[in-house]
């Protein structure tokens, strides 16, 4: 969920218009950043290449630029894209130190690198608590979303109800969708450090030739409301 639609959006190139032949757009344009907000108040989006146990990580990008934190969402609100020094000049804006390449044999992109979401104030049992009538999604199997990174449709393995703020039965291959833009809106709870995760992928696609990187994505547990769940078996 992170990668799709928070960090392939963000990327500068492709909000630039670099990659519309094979990996799509962005439904975000250059004029939203600092202006756009993103997600609730309750989401905080960092870039941080300096953390060692996650998938991508260094201390400079490969057009030798510095890696440090920063903030892409800060409370909800748009601050910088995933762009590296030839996005920063062709944009104008401050990007991050996410120029990265493959090989020798390919120039360095905008890529994403270790891009996580900063942890709330709730455990996981204080999560559940305040649920109603929901799902407690894990074990991601399928995903889908369009060449602007804006309607997805993501599948999860394994589920369970919850019920009064209670864990309930089983449920089987549980799916959900959802339009980007409004998605991180519905973001109305936020776990702890004790809810956090350290995830990723190891074969991100992008560019012309193709090139496959590492990309590291960490998480708390996360509440969303008004999302539209459907099929599943008990």
């Amino acid at each position: 969920q992170i990668h799709e639609s928070i960090g392939h959006p963000l990327e500068m190139d492709r909000i630039l218009g670099d990659e519309r032949n094979y990996a799509g757009t962005s439904f975000v344009k250059a004029s939203d950043f600092g202006h756009l907000q993103y997600g609730s108040s309750l989401l905080n989006v960092t870039f941080d290449p300096t953390i060692g146990e996650e998938l991508a990580s260094y201390s400079f990008d490969d057009d030798g630029t510095p890696a440090s934190k920063q903030f892409l969402i800060r409370d909800g609100l748009l601050l910088r894209p995933l762009g590296g020094a030839l996005s920063q000049f062709r944009s104008g804006l401050d990007g991050v130190a996410n120029s990265r390449a493959c090989g020798w044999n390919r120039a360095p992109i905008d890529r994403m690198a270790n891009l996580n979401i900063e942890p709330g104030d709730q455990s996981l049992h204080q999560l559940i608590q305040g649920i109603e009538h929901g799902i407690l999604m894990r074990t991601n199997r399928s995903w889908s979303i369009d060449d602007a990174r804006n309607k997805f449709q993501f599948g999860c393995e394994w589920g369970q109800l919850i019920e009064n703020g209670e864990l309930k039965g089983i449920v089987k291959n549980p799916n959900y969708r959802g339009i980007s833009a409004q998605f991180w809106l519905n973001l109305s709870a936020v776990g702890d450090r004790s809810t956090f995760q350290v995830l990723g992928t190891p074969n991100c696609g992008k560019g012309e030739p193709n090139q496959v990187v590492r990309v590291g994505h960490a998480s708390p547990a996360c509440v969303f409301r008004q999302i539209d769940v459907f099929g599943g078996d008990a």
